[in-house]
């Protein structure tokens, strides 16, 4: 009874106690009334893409047509990524095979789309446009066969779509065919290049991702963070279409402003109105007669251009209406605007758009760092097509006998791809630096070439050629070798010692 009693008691002091309203431990996913208004609405990675992904591209793309600033954005990716276009070179161990590798490519190379008429470089650079305005490109490697090797064709991604009698919607996502493991088999692409219509609108073509053991299609993404199972990739101005509209058409709206600031509006006062109203008394006007009010008074002051002076009346004054100022913070706005749109690239904003102010040696090595990284990653993303491109090759070279009659084997596979790699900012504290580094072991010579994109025994074997070369002339001209260091006499400005100098770090 005491225990039936102490629990009625604790029963009663439980409901007597307020109750407590516990808030959400993450502020973000806050429901006052402030968040309450944010609740985007959560779906899978390609139902999203399905709802948007039409209009991001059509935004994307107009924005690059008409914006200096998107596709100043473009432009600037294609150059750090492309430059004068990847540069194959065999590595066969027999050089005779791999002279014979590198002027097939340098003479495929002059023409490789499929149009017949773009080159290497007109390829890349399609690509990379592509990707970055629709976020990704369908890149095959057709053959003409014209005996001239395979062509890259480039699919744009409006066209890679699933057709409406696809029987199962799980195994063909957005143009995407998997299997029943996930794994991607391949590619729909309508027929017809004009997705809005047409008769061969819902017509399709099928090409699957591998092909008698080797690469046929490939979805080239552009690089950025996705969503796990994303059939398909996101344009890259994608979270900046808002920012960079609102920026053009203030821009717009400014300029507008400041040629209307431009011109000089005058009106005319004059100290007897009365006799305007006479004059239009006293006036005789036909129906169709084109007189004008300066007519009728028997003065014409006609439109005031620039610098022209004007002859008033007899008691008129003119009076100059200024027009208010030109704003100030438009020069900042628009920066802030292009700070906060640069991480859509990947990009320091310094790259992106130029904002060399104020940049010394350090923050411009810095962001020459920070760009590196970024066409890293964008190298490394367009190596699987490199990488097809140059397989597909050998093995056209060797089966039309442009190597000669050699017996097919792995060796010949063996190859680089190399880019245009970026000056260095200041030569010579560059090689000083990289020099401390390699004698305080802090750096290795292998790491130093890398950064430059070379390979350390490709250095070597070039800088022992060149000297074998040097000796065999020598010895035929009768010239004997130099010594360097007998020869080399120290400059007397270097052996003094200089004070620390404190403009290493200006501007550059």
């Amino acid at each position: 009874m005491v225990a039936r009693r102490e629990f009625g008691r604790a029963a009663n002091l439980r409901r007597r106690e307020p109750v407590k309203m516990w808030a959400n431990p993450f502020d973000g996913a806050g429901n006052d009334a402030y968040s309450s208004r944010y609740a985007p609405y959560e779906q899978s990675p390609d139902d999203e893409l399905s709802m948007g992904l039409p209009a991001l591209r059509a935004r994307s793309a107009d924005l690059v047509r008409n914006d200096p600033i998107a596709y100043g954005i473009l432009d600037v990716i294609c150059r750090n990524v492309v430059g004068t276009g990847p540069r194959f070179r065999s590595t066969h161990p027999n050089p005779e095979i791999s002279d014979k590798l590198d002027a097939f490519f340098s003479e495929w190379r002059k023409v490789a789309g499929w149009d017949g008429v773009s080159a290497w470089k007109q390829v890349c650079d399609g690509i990379i446009h592509a990707a970055n305005v629709s976020g990704d490109v369908l890149v095959l490697w057709p053959d003409v066969g014209d005996g001239t090797g395979p062509r890259i064709d480039v699919v744009d991604a409006r066209r890679i779509d699933t057709p409406s009698t696809h029987p199962e919607a799980a195994t063909c996502r957005l143009g995407v065919g998997y299997d029943k493991y996930g794994r991607v088999l391949g590619y729909y692409v309508r027929k017809d290049a004009d997705v809005s219509g047409g008769a061969d609108r819902d017509k399709f073509y099928w090409f699957p991702a591998r092909k008698n053991g080797r690469v046929n299609a490939f979805l080239f993404k552009r690089p950025g963070i996705g969503r796990p199972r994303q059939s398909r990739g996101i344009p890259l101005l994608a979270p900046a279409i808002h920012d960079l509209k609102d920026c053009r058409d203030y821009r717009r709206t400014e300029v507008r402003r400041a040629a209307q600031a431009a011109k000089v509006v005058t009106i005319i006062k004059t100290p007897d109105p009365k006799a305007i109203a006479d004059a239009f008394e006293n006036a005789t006007i036909s129906d169709d007669s084109d007189q004008s009010l300066d007519q009728l008074l028997g003065r014409a002051y006609g439109n005031t251009p620039d610098g022209t002076i004007m002859s008033l009346g007899l008691g008129e004054d003119a009076i100059v209406v200024q027009p208010p100022p030109v704003n100030s913070g438009f020069g900042g706005y628009i920066e802030s605007i292009n700070r906060a749109i640069a991480p859509c690239t990947g990009y320091p904003a310094e790259e992106v758009f130029r904002l060399w102010k104020d940049i010394n040696f350090s923050n411009a090595k810095a962001i020459q760092l920070l760009s590196k990284a970024a066409t890293r990653d964008w190298r490394e993303d367009f190596s699987p097509i490199l990488e097809a491109t140059a397989r597909l090759m050998i093995q056209y070279a060797w089966a039309t006998g442009a190597l000669g009659r050699i017996p097919f084997s792995a060796e010949l596979y063996a190859h680089k791809w190399s880019f245009d790699e970026r000056e260095w900012i200041d030569l010579a504290k560059e090689v000083k630096a990289n020099a401390e580094a390699v004698q305080t072991s802090q750096r290795s010579i292998v790491e130093i070439c890398a950064s430059v994109g070379r390979n350390v025994y490709e250095v070597v074997d070039e800088n022992l050629a060149v000297e074998k070369y040097e000796a065999e002339q020598r010895a035929k001209l009768g010239i004997p070798k130099m010594d360097p260091k007998a020869t080399a006499q120290p400059d007397p400005e270097e052996t003094k010692e200089k004070p620390e100098d404190p403009s290493e770090d200006d501007d550059v």
